[in-house]
């Protein structure tokens, strides 16, 4: 009996010294995504990417521009053919306020033009602001008031992933499912308004979607990592939405690079 309760013992004391936290987990991350001086020595970081979409309402492409400058300001630009109309939208945060501006889409009930957020929207959408590569609310969360937890595992594309689970201050979650293998993120999981972000032209459809956009969830798949200047960002992007299921790639990622003056005004 006693050898038995011995061997017990060492299994269980193997079980915790190989079982991992979500600080650990993350630190893995971080240390696998280029370090976290390299990460938050990013000033600025923009880059192209190129949605292509299949709906029920046709196939289309969505060419979109990111332009951030760290805690200054983030913009996403963006055009499509939809309908036979030549779209043309963007949205831009800053320190002090928000705009968004929608093209007319009379059959969602939008007539376009430019809005200004309302603190508590650009509240919600303030995290765009951070520039710590493709994954910024995983870096240094604790100092932003977010709470992280270590999930059950769970796989993606059949390969082993840890699960973690950051609420922010503002209340919004975000699911990341980190690749044992390479500790990158493999998917991300979200809803609500972070859903809308993550579809890529969800946040600037908000206003026409309503009260859809608080029941959206989206599914976000990235593979092909590259290395820009010692920081590992995904070059594919596969998207399940309520809007469909869409691929993209990432091209033009530019670190620390001038932004032009104009990317920082709402026109």
């Amino acid at each position: 009996m006693k050898r038995v309760s011995l061997l017990a013992l060492l299994l269980v004391a193997a079980s915790i010294s190989f079982a991992q936290t979500a600080d650990e987990v993350i630190n893995k991350f971080i240390a696998a995504s280029g370090g976290e001086d390299k990460l938050n020595g990013i000033n600025t970081f923009q880059y192209n990417q190129v949605i292509s979409v299949k709906s029920p309402m046709g196939n289309f492409e969505v060419p979109i521009q990111y332009y951030k400058d760290k805690n200054k300001m983030y913009r996403m630009q963006a055009s499509m053919q939809f309908g036979g109309q030549n779209l043309n939208f963007f949205q831009v945060i800053s320190d002090t306020g928000g705009y968004v501006m929608m093209p007319a889409l009379p059959m969602l009930g939008s007539e376009g033009g430019l809005k200004k957020l309302d603190e508590k929207e650009r509240q919600l959408q303030k995290y765009q602001l951070e520039t710590a590569g493709f994954f910024p609310n995983l870096i240094d969360f604790a100092a932003k008031g977010s709470k992280v937890e270590l999930l059950k595992d769970d796989k993606v594309n059949k390969e082993d992933c840890y699960k973690i689970k950051l609420t922010m201050k503002t209340g919004q979650e975000i699911t990341y499912l980190i690749n044992k293998s390479t500790n990158l993120v493999a998917r991300v999981d979200t809803k609500g308004t972070m859903a809308a972000s993550m579809s890529g032209v969800g946040a600037v459809m908000g206003g026409a979607a309503g009260s859809r956009v608080e029941k959206m969830e989206v599914s976000t798949v990235y593979s092909n990592y590259q290395d820009f200047n010692g920081v590992k960002i995904p070059t594919k992007i596969n998207i399940k939405s309520p809007m469909g299921e869409s691929e993209s790639t990432i091209s033009n990622v530019k670190i620390n690079e001038p932004i032009a003056a104009a990317s920082y005004e709402a026109k």
